[in-house]
């Protein structure tokens, strides 16, 4: 097998440490720049729209993401890991990709009805049939993206996605000004898939073709991850349908705008990461020694980052609604707090496991991983709903990933090499940081001051500046080790050292 036309050999001139850098910023800076979209377009659609909006929207796409996922056969990821890649195998990936959509776009027709029967809400079926036609349409996009990503061409990735990005907001906002109501959101997402098509053929130069030949390779390797990308999945979504089940449009609405807000903050951080993350993964996993050490600076990066940041928003959460989205979101409020923290513990959870366990051909324990995680989550979660509704949910959800924490760290150990030492080195600082700085915010902040916006930057710069002074004091207490301090600290001399030559 060759690779395809432009697709460099695997292994010429790699570096590791800078390849994953690359990676990692292009992938990050790219969700950065949607997200950032994403939450200018939240901002101007919480002012136009209501919460039982966004919650007729979310009900529909509740089931659509799980349908998706569970015809998921991880095309894409088994093209990023083979070594050798020819013409056939790329048509192949996009022939079951297609296959994949049109069965979910089927299903979720059928299951309009019985879904709006479920969550007793009629203008469900409407919104799901439309969904349907969106995921029919989703089939057709290029391989050509993922084959980007494979040759470590993050740049180009970038593009593709950030234009689709800016024509959804276009629609979206547009037909909010027109619409007033959830279509608008429902057009977006049409609008959305649509444009992921068109742009996937005018930027990749990859024409695909119907192809079934390795098919059986592709079938083989999504049983292997489909039960991953299901336990995975139905843990996300479970919060979601037990809110779902027991509230109403608005109450949906709001915990939907609220777990965005909070992923917005650490999640969203981390899981662009895993598409520059894999492809490196990949090369690195008949080196274990140099897979341990990258492996050990990426969670130490993420752990460092999550958790000052969720502990902020937490810290800051009434304010932080209030400029957002206004007084009328006061359900926001309540839920962000606990929200972020747990979303920051989700996010290091993926960090941990998701990328490199498949990456070591391991994606058969991660299923079994998957499962296990799902069965302590669910009790936890319904736990939390029991006892005190809705807020209770999300307080579960900070407790559910460090009831999971074991059983992550012993699987992780069969990847890679990571004493229980070490494991504890890269979380005793960032929490103890994260935890010191809540306090000083809270005692420091001021509600005499008039307006919230003012209120929030003298938190925020509060935050910073305790954070920053306490990191560095542990950082120097425990012998200034190798860690996310140190890498930073490094980025900051190389900063100063380019100022210097500028002004010279």
């Amino acid at each position: 097998m060759t690779n395809p036309p432009d697709s460099p050999p695997r292994d010429v001139g790699y570096n590791s440490s800078k390849a994953i850098m690359s990676g990692v910023t292009w992938a990050v800076l790219m969700r950065f720049s949607m997200r950032f979209i994403g939450l200018f377009s939240t901002l101007i659609l919480a002012r136009l729209l209501t919460p039982d909006d966004f919650g007729v929207v979310a009900l529909g796409t509740l089931v659509a993401h799980f349908l998706f996922e569970m015809t998921e056969f991880g095309s894409s990821m088994l093209l990023i890991r083979s070594r050798e890649i020819d013409r056939q195998r790329c048509d192949t990936a996009w022939t079951i990709t297609l296959l994949q959509a049109l069965v979910t776009a089927a299903v979720l027709a059928i299951l309009a009805v019985p879904a709006s029967l479920y969550f007793d809400e009629p203008r469900v079926i409407e919104v799901m049939y439309v969904l349907a036609a969106s995921s029919f349409v989703a089939g057709f996009e290029n391989i050509g993206p993922v084959l980007a990503r494979r040759d470590l061409k993050f740049a180009l990735d970038f593009r593709f996605n950030l234009y689709k990005k800016c024509l959804v907001f276009v629609a979206t906002v547009a037909s909010a000004l027109i619409f007033r109501s959830y279509w608008a959101l429902v057009i977006g997402l049409l609008s959305g898939n649509i444009a992921g098509v068109l742009l996937s053929f005018l930027l990749f130069e990859h024409r695909p073709r119907w192809c079934l030949k390795y098919a059986g390779e592709y079938l083989r390797f999504g049983l292997a991850i489909i039960p991953l990308r299901l336990a995975t999945t139905l843990r996300e979504m479970i919060p979601a349908f037990l809110v779902a089940g027991v509230g109403h449009t608005s109450t949906m609405g709001s915990y939907r705008v609220a777990r965005d807000l909070a992923n917005l903050f650490t999640s969203e951080i981390v899981t662009p990461m895993g598409r520059g993350l894999l492809p490196n993964y990949v090369r690195l996993a008949d080196q274990p020694e140099e897979l341990s050490r990258v492996y050990r600076g990426v969670l130490g990066m993420v752990i460092f980052v999550c958790m000052p940041v969720a502990v902020g928003v937490a810290s800051v959460a009434s304010d932080l609604t209030l400029v957002l989205l206004g007084p009328q979101w006061d359900v926001v409020r309540t839920l962000l707090g606990y929200l972020a923290i747990g979303a920051a513990g989700f996010a290091v959870s993926q960090a941990m496991v998701n990328q490199i366990l498949v990456a070591t051909g391991r994606e058969r324990a991660a299923a079994v991983l998957a499962w296990i995680r799902l069965a302590i989550t669910v009790p936890i979660l319904w736990a939390g709903l029991e006892f005190q509704g809705v807020i209770g949910l999300a307080k579960a959800t900070i407790i559910a990933p460090l009831v999971c924490l074991p059983v992550l760290y012993n699987e992780i150990r069969q990847a890679v090499t990571l004493p229980l030492s070490a494991f504890f080195a890269l979380f005793w600082r960032p929490v103890i940081g994260a935890s010191l700085m809540y306090f000083v915010v809270k005692g420091l902040h001021n509600p005499e001051v008039p307006w919230a916006i003012l209120r929030l930057a003298q938190d925020v710069v509060v935050g910073v500046l305790s954070f920053t002074v306490t990191s560095a004091l542990l950082w120097w207490l425990a012998g200034q080790p190798r860690g996310a301090e140190s890498f930073l600290l490094g980025k900051l001399r190389e900063i100063q050292k380019m100022y210097v030559r500028i002004r010279v």
